[in-house]
């Protein structure tokens, strides 16, 4: 078991990119072309996406985290508010919390929710008060629903079978190929 009392958070780096795109993969699945683009814009300082790192002791990456500034238009996409007939009141501006992975062996030991707490505090300091994401309802005990409830999220809604709705993930690591897992949208603050 790793020593988990000394991981530290810090923003992706060129440096990360071989290390994040495995641990996304492996751990969330998705499209090759999808990673690249969001490690991409997460590296680009002009890009309203941010990534960010969890390492261990020995600087090995041990999670990984994004969000995104999104408009009421790109909002309603990300989300596939349309293709789900969904009615959700959005501001001109949205945080969108994109993905969370930590490493099997470090999961339960404060990852997740260091991740949450700082990409809140970021979309604060941006004046973004309006947040969302989607939560995987993966194969194990503790999924990201626990973390957004515990960070006054709200869910808005439950749908089956979200990712093949929404066309929107292959290579899901619990289905073998494109996902049908369900998927909880949540929202903050609690005014849905």
């Amino acid at each position: 078991m790793p020593n988990t009392s000394s991981f530290r958070l810090r923003p992706l780096a060129p440096t990360d990119v071989s290390a994040a795109d495995r641990l996304w993969a492996s751990r969330f699945g998705g499209a090759p072309d999808t990673r690249r683009k969001w490690i991409e814009a997460a590296l680009d300082p002009t890009h309203s996406a941010a990534g960010l790192v969890a390492v261990g002791p020995d600087d090995a990456l041990v999670g990984l985290s994004f969000l995104e500034v999104g408009t009421r238009r790109y909002t309603r996409h990300y989300l596939g508010l349309d293709t789900l007939d969904l009615d959700v009141p959005l501001a001109s501006q949205n945080g969108l919390f994109h993905l969370t992975c930590v490493r099997a062996d470090w999961e339960n030991r404060g990852v997740g929710t260091a991740f949450y707490k700082r990409r809140l505090e970021r979309l604060a300091d941006r004046g973004v008060s309006r947040v969302f994401g989607i939560a995987w309802h993966r194969p194990a005990p503790v999924g990201s629903r626990v973390l957004f409830e515990k960070h006054d999220f709200t869910r808005i809604a439950t749908i089956e079978r979200y990712y093949a709705r929404t066309n929107s993930r292959p290579h899901c690591p619990a289905c073998g190929g494109t996902c049908t897992c369900t998927a909880s949208l949540y929202g903050r603050p609690e005014s849905f």
